[in-house]
């Protein structure tokens, strides 16, 4: 592929638009993913967060490049990530809506309605299918397509990269190597990547059940996640992860698993990092409202109800150390 240009501020990092530092070993962080589905959304997420002079304990969120709202969002959310208050990373999108790359330069991924046309399992048969070398390619073209349009908006992360990515497809290993290659073609620094393996151990201690399909997709994305091990760039954290086995009902977190998942996070020096949904959205309004699955989950009930959670919890900055 040809060479990207590159966002790295002359001179090294700006300090007076720097990122807020990712949390120490134990630490907590209450994550949103999906920001900016929609400006109203983008506020709604604002305000469950009381260091963005809401109330709630968010502390982090990953936002959709591929969203018609994205600038519009990033410029909300941008004065409190420059102020420390709120960490903000690219939610990779691979899966639901259009493109950010011409539909012409990436047709594998693209339906007849220029909309992304893959789930998870879509993209894992795509990638190592007969058109997998065409296929990764594409894949590598969008995924710079979006980190170049998320750089715009946050050009401090240029040299501090934070990265996840919808239906967590970047733990499928041909997605993930191109999105390695997408990061390094656009001279980005990958600071943080989710790890998207959920330890059983701190549910399991709780004894409370949890839906078993949850548990399918956590075993899956542990056995795909082992051909990653080892790839990632040295500066890179991971974090510890809790928001598969509870999905859709992250509702159900409490104190009490806090608490466990904090106290394993201590042990393996590490950070927790606890995935919400929050906020629903309107059919009509999601990213692609033809794609029903995906339209159903934007609009579900039960991310209030995660809303509300994140409500419950006190802020970061009131959380006693384990």
């Amino acid at each position: 592929m040809e060479k990207h240009r590159t966002h790295r501020p002359v001179g090294g990092p700006d300090p007076e638009a720097a990122e807020p530092a990712h949390p120490a070993a134990g630490g907590v962080l209450f994550h949103a993913d999906d920001y900016g589905i929609t400006l109203a959304q983008a506020r709604a997420i604002l305000a469950l967060s009381d260091a963005c002079g809401g109330h709630g304990a968010l502390g982090s969120a990953s936002a959709f490049a591929n969203s018609p709202a994205f600038e519009e969002a990033a410029a909300l959310a941008a004065p409190h990530v420059k102020s420390g208050a709120l960490l903000m990373g690219l939610h990779l999108n691979l899966v639901e809506g259009a493109p950010c790359a011409d539909t012409s330069d990436v047709p594998l991924l693209v339906n007849e309605r220029g909309m992304f046309c893959h789930d998870f399992l879509g993209l894992a048969r795509l990638t190592n299918g007969s058109q997998r070398a065409q296929a990764r390619a594409q894949i590598e073209r969008e995924c710079v397509a979006q980190i170049e349009r998320f750089l715009e908006a946050f050009p401090a992360q240029a040299h501090a990269l934070r990265l996840d990515s919808h239906q967590h497809t970047h733990a499928i290993p041909a997605v993930f190597d191109t999105l390695l290659a997408a990061v390094r073609s656009c001279g980005c620094t990958l600071s943080h990547l989710r790890t998207p393996v959920e330890p059983l151990e701190p549910h399991l201690a709780r004894r409370r059940a949890a839906p078993p399909v949850n548990i399918a997709k956590n075993t899956l994305l542990a056995l795909l996640w082992r051909m990653n091990r080892g790839k990632l760039p040295s500066e890179c954290a991971t974090s510890l992860f809790c928001g598969v086995v509870l999905s859709g009902c992250m509702e159900r977190v409490d104190e009490a698993l806090v608490a466990a998942f904090r106290s394993l996070a201590t042990q393996r020096g590490q950070a927790v990092e606890f995935l919400f949904h929050p906020v629903s959205v309107p059919r009509a309004q999601c990213l692609d409202p033809e794609n029903a699955p995906f339209a159903a989950a934007c609009a579900a009930p039960g991310r209030d109800a995660e809303a509300r959670a994140l409500q419950r919890f006190p802020p970061i900055s009131q959380r006693a150390e384990p």
